[in-house]
C-alpha cells in the first residue's frame, strides 16, 4: 500500500514540476526578465539563468516521475527548491503587492503571487507526506547510475535547444526605414481624449507603441520596466492603443503605471504615427526618428548610448 502511495504521489509531484518548466518556455522572456529585476542577473546573463532553472525543474520533475533517489535526495532538493520560490514570491508581493502573474507557469496558467505561495506550501506537504510513506527506492543502484546523469544532462540542454537564445518573433517592421519626421502632433490632437503630459516633440525620447491587447507589446513592457526601475533618467513614454476598460489589466500585468504613458486613440491617427508592426519603439529626437526597434530588440545599454550622442 505505502509502495503505491509513494508512486502515485511521486509521479504528480514531478508531473506538476515539468508542467512548470514546460510552460515557462514559450515565451521565455517574462520569466528571463524575474533575475534582472531581483538582482541577480543581468540582461546578458539572464538567459542562462532562465535555462538553468527551467532545466533543474525537468529534471527535478523526471526524477520524482521515475521514483529516483526520493528519499535520499530527490524529495529534500524539491523541498528546498519550493521554499525557495516561496521565498521569491514573498519579496515580489512586499516590492510589488500581490498583483500580476507570479510565473509559476509561465504565460498559461496567470496566478497571483500569493496563489503561487499557497500552491507551493501545498507540494511542500505533500512532498513531506511522500517521504514519510517512503520505503526504499524502486529503482536498483546500476540504473540510477545510468540514467540519473542522462537526465541531468538533458535537461540541462533543454532550454538552449527548444528556444534558442537568439530566437526571435517574426516582425514586418522596416528598421531601415528612419530619419523621418513622425507626426507626434496628432497625439496632441484636440480629438485626443488624453494628451501627453510632457512635449514629445522636443528632445530625445524612447517612445513605445503598445497595443493593449498584443501580447508581445506586454512582454515588451515587463522589459521596459525594469529598465526604468534600473535607470529612471531614460526617457521612456508609453503610447497605448486599446479600449479603456483593459489598462488595468496592462498595468497589473505589467507594472508600468510610473512610465509616463497616454492612450492615444483613433486608427487612422494611431497607423499614421505608430504604423502596422507592434510593438514599435522609436528612438526619436526633435520628432526625427532616429532608430526602431521591435519589443525582442530592446536593448538598456543601447539606450543609453544613444541618449549620450
Amino acid at each position: 500500500m505505502k509502495k503505491t502511495i509513494t508512486i502515485l504521489l511521486s509521479i504528480s509531484i514531478g508531473l506538476l514540476f515539468i508542467v512548470s518548466a514546460a510552460t515557462k518556455i514559450f515565451p521565455m522572456e517574462p520569466f528571463e526578465y524575474q533575475f534582472v529585476d531581483i538582482g541577480v542577473a543581468t540582461w546578458k546573463t539572464a538567459p542562462f539563468f532562465a535555462r538553468f532553472f527551467i532545466g533543474l525543474e525537468f529534471f527535478l520533475g523526471m526524477l520524482l516521475m521515475l521514483n529516483i533517489a526520493l528519499r535520499k535526495f530527490t524529495l529534500k532538493f524539491a523541498i528546498a527548491l519550493l521554499s525557495f520560490f516561496c521565498i521569491y514570491l514573498i519579496y515580489k508581493i512586499y516590492t510589488e503587492g500581490n498583483t500580476g502573474n507570479c510565473g509559476c507557469f509561465g504565460e498559461y496558467i496567470s496566478m497571483t503571487p500569493l496563489q503561487g505561495i499557497l500552491k507551493n506550501m501545498v507540494l511542500i506537504a505533500t512532498c513531506v507526506v511522500c517521504y514519510l510513506v517512503t520505503e526504499k527506492d524502486i529503482w536498483s543502484n546500476k540504473w540510477k547510475l545510468i540514467v540519473t546523469p542522462v537526465l541531468f544532462i538533458g535537461a540541462m540542454c533543454l532550454g538552449f535547444f527548444i528556444y534558442p537564445m537568439d530566437a526571435k518573433f517574426s516582425s514586418s517592421m522596416d528598421k531601415t526605414n528612419i530619419n523621418y519626421k513622425v507626426p507626434l502632433e496628432l497625439m496632441y490632437d484636440s480629438t485626443q481624449t488624453e494628451k501627453p503630459a510632457i512635449d514629445l516633440t522636443k528632445g530625445k525620447h524612447i517612445i513605445a507603441f503598445l497595443s493593449l491587447t498584443c501580447s508581445h507589446c506586454r512582454i515588451a513592457a515587463q522589459k521596459m520596466n525594469i529598465i526604468h526601475k534600473k535607470n529612471p533618467g531614460i526617457p521612456l513614454y508609453f503610447a497605448l492603443n486599446g479600449d479603456k476598460e483593459l489598462l488595468a489589466g496592462f498595468f497589473d500585468y505589467t507594472h508600468t503605471q510610473a512610465i509616463p504613458h497616454n492612450l492615444f486613440l483613433g486608427a487612422k491617427s494611431w497607423m499614421q504615427v505608430a504604423g502596422l508592426s507592434l510593438p514599435n519603439i522609436m528612438y526619436v529626437e526633435n520628432s526625427i526618428v532616429r532608430k526602431k526597434c521591435n519589443g525582442m530588440e530592446i536593448d538598456q545599454e543601447d539606450m543609453e548610448a544613444w541618449l549620450k550622442k
